[in-house]
């Protein structure tokens, strides 16, 4: 799970989109007014009050599996490795020879010749 040390308002705001909440509804879900969501928006570095952070820590470890993994992706955090298939690169690459071939024939020969 994601843990966030110190909260701001770009952490909030990826937490308000993963819950899929408007503006009114988190700001009502935290007890603050809307225009403080808003704020946080546009000014991601503000750093919540204590007694916020620990209302955003609650609402982050209550949300469902689904939107914690939206959380992590709105911060960039979900950063892991796709595995890699050999037989897929081996596609990849067999597709890619044949474009170029097929680009390759449809190049002029002379390229300073006009093409009709």
């Amino acid at each position: 799970m994601t843990v966030i040390d110190e909260w701001t308002g770009r952490h909030a705001h990826a937490l308000r989109t993963a819950l899929r909440l408007t503006n009114e509804a988190f700001a009502e879900q935290l007890g603050i007014s809307p225009r403080t969501i808003t704020k946080w928006r546009e000014r991601p570095e503000l750093v919540p009050s204590p007694y916020l952070q620990e209302a955003l820590d609650t609402f982050l470890k209550q949300a469902p599996p689904d939107a914690k993994l939206r959380f992590a992706a709105n911060l960039g955090l979900d950063q892991r490795p796709l595995p890699i298939d050999d037989s897929v690169l081996d596609q990849l690459h067999t597709a890619l020879g044949d474009l170029a071939r097929a680009l390759a024939r449809l190049q002029p020969d002379d390229p300073r010749s006009p093409t009709h």
